[in-house]
């Protein structure tokens, strides 16, 4: 599992890291070969306990990111480059830092306080071409978050730049990442950790297909529960929240956070009345351009914690709100609706009404990104019912529950 492109061979033994544990047991148990990178996924106290306990394993080097302030910002990179790569050569650092893209006006005296946040993430990576050419016992260096801050528009730049670097040494990396792109760009193995144990490890496309731990839920958008599947029914616990499958046995099953309908009417005709229970709002908080809701069932007996959507903010939906379209007109949080015609415009409504819709009858603002009618019909009355502790009805569209056996 090299990742993108061939590695250059290695001498040196393979990576173990076995003796690297979590609550007992080993963090991996199939040694990484030299040039195999590893990416860790998860919340960023675990991920970086686990590489501290990484790089203290021979045949690792540890490269940290260069700090941007304090004592060490004020550091001459050549004393910093030689600290962590034990090269002394400053014609052979320089030579270095123009192979990573620095600017020829920076070189081994310039200070990191001088350097931006992409510039020092480009020095990391002129360590690592120093450690690939002159450390022959080390097969891989370990890098905390190598890509964090980085702007999305210079985030591939730089990506591909490392991974250019640890091919023509025949480096490995363990690094760790909250980027979806990053774990499938790199082509690695890679280990979800979740509450200081090992949640997942595949490559990415199972990682990130069958989200386990709380990062991945967050990035696939859904609730990652297990469940039991028995008898043709597949069971959450013990809420009456049920589905047939054709599995059986232990499961774990995701369920969209745009799957839960949510109302302040337990009889709300949008309820397909398979299973509605009472749920009371214990968070909120934003995810990208969405609002949501984190809630706990009143009884367990009936319902499920849950985090639901409520509002999208996305510009995406706004431009389904206000864009004109050919014979039709924009309606509050949903698609187009055409006019009559199979969509011509009719000439006599647009006589009529040369400038559009009334403003009487323009929606209120904001009511574009509703994503839950049952909970008012404007944006300011669906506030005042998303407080903390404000009871609703909900429920599951429980034909879009994902389902998977825990062996796979």
């Amino acid at each position: 599992m090299a990742g993108i492109g061939e590695p250059a061979q290695r001498a040196g033994s393979a990576l173990d890291l076995s003796a690297v544990r979590l609550s007992g047991d080993p963090l991996t148990s199939t040694p990484l070969n030299g040039g195999d990178d590893l990416v860790l996924m998860g919340r960023a106290e675990d991920v970086s306990a686990v590489l501290r306990a990484v790089a203290d394993q021979p045949g690792t080097r540890a490269l940290p990111a260069p700090a941007g302030e304090g004592r060490e910002a004020r550091e001459r990179l050549g004393r910093w480059l030689q600290t962590h790569t034990g090269v002394t050569d400053t014609t052979r650092q320089q030579e270095v830092l123009t192979r990573v893209g620095l600017a020829s006006d920076v070189g081994p005296r310039t200070r990191i306080e001088d350097l931006s946040l992409v510039s020092r993430a480009r020095l990391r990576f002129a360590a690592v071409v120093l450690v690939g050419e002159t450390a022959a016992d080390v097969t891989h260096v370990v890098l905390d978050s190598p890509f964090a801050d980085v702007p999305g528009h210079q985030r591939a730049g730089l990506r591909s730049i490392l991974v250019r670097e640890l091919r023509t040494s025949g480096l490995g990396a363990v690094l760790s990442t909250d980027s979806p792109v990053d774990a499938l760009v790199l082509g690695a193995r890679t280990i979800e950790l979740d509450a200081e144990q090992v949640a997942q490890e595949g490559d990415a496309t199972t990682i990130l297909g069958r989200p386990r731990g709380g990062l991945t839920a967050s990035l696939a958008g859904a609730n990652v529960m297990s469940g039991l599947a028995r008898r043709g029914w597949l069971s959450i616990g013990h809420s009456q929240v049920r589905r047939r499958t054709d599995l059986d046995g232990k499961v774990y099953l995701a369920i969209p956070t745009d799957a839960v309908t949510l109302s302040v009417d337990e009889f709300d005709p949008a309820f397909r009345g398979e299973s509605v229970f009472e749920v009371i709002v214990i968070g909120i908080r934003d995810e990208g351009s969405l609002l949501q809701v984190r809630l706990s069932p009143a009884d367990n007996e009936a319902g499920l914690p849950l985090v639901a959507d409520v509002l999208d903010a996305s510009s995406r939906r706004a431009w389904g709100a206000i864009t004109p379209a050919l014979g039709g007109e924009a309606t509050p949080g949903g698609p187009i609706a055409n006019s009559p015609g199979e969509g011509v415009p009719d000439d006599r409504t647009a006589a009529a009404e040369p400038g559009g819709a009334s403003a009487a009858d323009a929606p209120a603002p904001g009511t574009w990104a509703l994503l839950q009618p049952g909970l008012g019909p404007d944006l300011e009355s669906q506030l005042g019912r998303i407080t903390m502790g404000s009871r609703l009805w909900a429920e599951v569209d429980t034909q879009r529950i994902h389902v998977w056996s825990v062996e796979e």
